[in-house]
């Protein structure tokens, strides 16, 4: 039984075989002898057949930017002709080395070939590779063999990148001879060491409460005394994140998004590793509304940071600083902490025309966060980190006028009694910015 690619060349090389007869040419002749042996030929040719594809990964979790090695060992025993051998790749992968997509050609006999190849992730989250597809053709690709999948899928994990603190820690080293107030959390654990008396208030727990100093009629408005003892932990840090989709701009692997979330985890990673109490906010994310990390020390505090991060996506502005603000004002008060504010400067910057209402809401959510400074007796917790968006060279007039953008929203929000710190990523690390900005730990 001939297939209907079969017949078609059949049919040719009979039309071939009469032309050539009429017409007395030799070329149409041999042409026709060829056609119709090929189509012999895969009639008798069987295509490849026992076909299996082992795949295997040396690690199913990586940070972004980081090369994995994908083994695919191809095997098969019977049969001529091309195989086809395919991996379905999501968009966010990149192969680096090798191929995906590859063509092997079987000959007679067993045949055993090495399909290797290398990818990179260029962003978070979690990735799904799916089982490899293949498909063997007769000689000639007249003739389909055979199809099918061989696995194991696999969920690769892609965390983000975070950077050494190394010369952070010895930057900090400097100022750890002595404590001091402002270094230290309003609530957490205590030490035993007796720092006050001071009068009860309500919460404070019955242990605490100094009866000998109250039987001597020692009170203040008819309170008990209480001992007031130092506080362990050192002070607390909050960190809130910009996950618009207008950070996400740029090429994959370095985009304020990215660096963004690289930001966050090198923060996070050294105030945990003083001691200090952390908690984030992600606004802007997608789903509409933002993710919250209430506030913990430790290193596992350090763990669910970076699973939060590996999972967050950009989304549309709906939700403004002073909303997400509003919806972590509790924690906001009873830490009063140092307070970074992750964003692109100039996407707030109020340009003719448009309403005011979004960088005054802005300045607004900075001010409220600045108030917490007069609360705990320090100046200014807050620090705006401007992410700059690494325009294309090509382009040197939009990014001088994004520069001057950005300044001029540095000027109304360091009057609003912030800190704004600018980051070049294309120029350097994140943590050589914090180096030069030292005095934040202080």
């Amino acid at each position: 039984m001939y297939l209907p690619s079969q017949l078609s060349w059949i049919t040719v090389a009979l039309v071939l075989l009469v032309a050539g007869l009429v017409l007395g040419n030799v070329v149409l002749l041999a042409g026709a002898v060829f056609l119709l042996v090929s189509a012999l030929l895969t009639t008798i040719l069987p295509p490849p057949s026992g076909v299996a594809v082992s795949r295997s990964l040396a690690k199913v979790a990586c940070w972004v930017g980081d090369t994995l090695t994908v083994e695919r060992i191809l095997t098969a025993h019977r049969g001529i002709g091309p195989i086809y051998v395919h991996d379905r790749l999501p968009p966010e992968v990149r192969v680096v080395e090798g191929s995906n997509l590859r063509v092997v050609w079987k000959w007679p006999g067993s045949t055993t070939t090495d399909l290797s190849y290398r990818l990179q992730f260029s962003k978070r989250g979690m990735f799904s590779l799916e089982e490899t597809g293949w498909e063997s053709r007769a000689p000639l690709g007249v003739n389909r063999g055979d199809s099918g999948s061989c696995g194991p899928a696999f969920d690769v994990s892609v965390v983000p990148r975070i950077r050494s603190i190394t010369r952070l820690n010895a930057v900090r080293a400097v100022g750890r001879t002595g404590r001091y107030l402002g270094d230290l959390a309003r609530t957490g654990a205590s030490t035993d060491d007796f720092r006050e008396l001071r009068p009860y208030q309500p919460g404070d727990p019955l242990k605490q409460i100094n009866w000998k100093a109250s039987a001597r009629g020692i009170r203040t408005d008819n309170l008990p005394l209480v001992n007031e003892v130092e506080p362990e932990a050192k002070k607390g840090a909050w960190i809130f994140l910009d996950m618009a989709d207008y950070m996400d701009v740029g090429v994959p692997l370095s985009n304020p998004l990215e660096n963004t979330v690289e930001a966050s985890g090198t923060l996070a990673q050294y105030y945990l590793a003083q001691g200090s109490t952390l908690g984030a906010y992600a606004y802007n994310s997608h789903g509409g509304r933002g993710e919250l990390l209430t506030p913990e020390a430790g290193k596992r505090q350090f763990n669910r940071l970076i699973q939060m991060l590996a999972g967050l996506k950009p989304g549309p502005p709906g939700e403004d600083l002073l909303q997400a603000v509003e919806r972590c004002k509790s924690f906001l008060f009873r830490l009063q902490p140092h307070v970074f504010i992750i964003t692109r400067l100039d996407v707030h910057y109020l340009r003719p025309g448009e309403a005011s209402g979004s960088f005054d809401r802005f300045k607004a959510a900075v001010t409220r966060l600045a108030s917490l400074g007069t609360l705990s007796g320090r100046y200014s917790p807050v620090r705006v980190v401007h992410v700059d968006p690494q325009e294309p060279p090509e382009t040197p007039q939009g990014l001088g006028l994004g520069r001057w953008e950005t300044r001029f929203v540095a000027r109304e929000l360091r009057e609003a009694g912030a800190s704004v710190i600018e980051w070049e990523p294309a120029r350097e690390e994140f943590t050589s910015v914090l180096v030069r900005h030292v005095e934040i730990y202080r």
